[in-house]
């Protein structure tokens, strides 16, 4: 752990992955609900970084579909929030919806939570919301609507 100042004069905590996310299904475990941000582009333009908070809930006997997202410990030993893409047999396979190309692989014990809310601003939005349901259905239907997409989407933002 050590301790920064960052540009507006706050104080920040940085905490090891591994650290944080051990706290972190601690706390999904006992049946909590847990609030972390944002960090990375890997989910864009769905969860925008630094922006954007992430709220994760325990795992029902809805969490493992296609389309949901998940919290997963991948066999790299990388903790990463993205969609379930594919389930095949005990192996999910996860992708960012800002990745093109790149995905990750995990048994279905290495998931910890599902997300169910997204907190942007002042709104919330949930797993049920249009918005929501809109990116978990057509997604990953077109990969050449994606990539154009977020290529457009990059070259507005950045």
């Amino acid at each position: 752990m050590t301790t920064t100042q960052n540009p507006l004069n706050k104080m920040q905590l940085i905490v090891h992955n591994e650290l944080f996310f051990s706290h972190i299904i601690t706390e999904i475990n006992a049946g909590h609900r847990v609030i972390i941000p944002s960090k990375g582009n890997s989910m864009l333009p769905f969860i925008r970084p630094s922006t954007d908070e992430i709220e994760l809930s325990p795992l029902d006997d809805n969490s493992m579909q296609v389309g949901n997202i998940v919290l997963a410990k991948t066999k790299e030993s990388n903790y990463v929030i993205h969609r379930i893409e594919k389930i095949e047999d005990d192996v999910i396979i996860l992708r960012g919806d800002g990745n093109l190309t790149t995905r990750e692989y995990c048994k279905r014990s290495s998931i910890s939570a599902e997300v169910t809310t997204i907190l942007r601003k002042n709104r919330k939005i949930k797993k049920d919301n249009f918005h929501w349901i809109l990116h978990q259905n057509l997604w990953f239907s077109n990969p050449l609507l994606r990539r154009i997409y977020l290529g457009v989407y990059r070259r507005l933002k950045y």
